[in-house]
């Protein structure tokens, strides 16, 4: 069994390399699909396809970063091209808990599943600090579909930002699925610049305070920011990472 992992990328020279480190360690190909990266996004990426099987496509976005992008076209641009028996939907700014490399071998083989969830993890303003749901605001701390089986007619519906899932016209909730206990985390706000452009997903992170951070403890009418400690262990690569050890696509030792 083969696993096929797509995503769609622009401009994260910061995630590139831990990314890909991680990925390459357990996909069988990545499918990229680049909306016109102008920093070294690209550079790493042909650092990793000088050892592993990673293909790229120019799908250059237009309009306002990170909003205007037809993602359901991207995506299902991608799954057409992907030759694996599961795909896996893996954002640049997400990394697998290690243990994924291990459980993944005998989570192909199954046949009574088609979908497999997995609990998603969002670190909020550093490393070592978890957001989790609140009142109005239950989307941080849920199980999340990222792997499915191919071949089988899943793609995405017309919708131009987080797009659902769907067979046969139904979102796939329905269809037999398995949780798995390993971590997706996700590094889009504690790593790199945090907050990019236009970056602004309920309107909690895009305000400044006279010091030009973000306020990270922001509070509306409808919800509140609510964070807890991070108690586990990160993956091998990020931990590389924030010890300041650069990440080459092969090890020396």
């Amino acid at each position: 069994m083969k696993l096929s992992i797509i995503v769609p990328i622009l401009n994260e020279e910061t995630f590139m390399p831990m990314y890909l480190k991680s990925a390459t360690a357990y996909a069988h190909e990545i499918l990229i699909a680049d909306g016109g990266s102008t920093d070294r996004s690209m550079e790493w990426i042909r650092r990793f396809q000088q050892h592993y099987n990673i293909k790229v496509f120019s799908l250059p976005q237009t309009g306002l970063p990170y909003q205007d992008w037809d993602q359901p076209k991207v995506r299902n641009f991608l799954l057409e091209q992907a030759t694996g028996d599961w795909v896996m939907n893996l954002d640049a700014d997400e990394v697998f808990d290690d243990r994924i490399c291990e459980a993944l071998p005998e989570m192909m083989e199954r046949t009574d599943v088609d979908v497999f969830e997995f609990p998603f993890v969002n670190f909020w303003k550093d490393p070592y600090t978890v957001r989790v749901n609140t009142a109005g605001d239950e989307r941080w701390s849920n199980n999340i579909i990222r792997m499915w089986r191919h071949h089988i007619g899943i793609r995405y519906e017309d919708k131009k930002r987080h797009c659902f899932m769907e067979l046969n016209g139904r979102r796939i909730f329905y269809l037999p699925r398995a949780h798995v206990d390993i971590p997706l985390y996700h590094y889009h706000y504690a790593i790199g610049p945090r907050i990019k452009f236009n970056d602004n997903r309920r309107g909690d992170v895009n305000r400044y305070d006279n010091t030009g951070e973000p306020d990270w403890n922001f509070r509306t009418q409808q919800y509140e920011i609510r964070t807890e400690p991070f108690q586990s262990k990160h993956p091998a690569v990020i931990e590389q990472y924030l010890s300041g050890q650069e990440i080459h696509p092969i090890d020396s030792n």
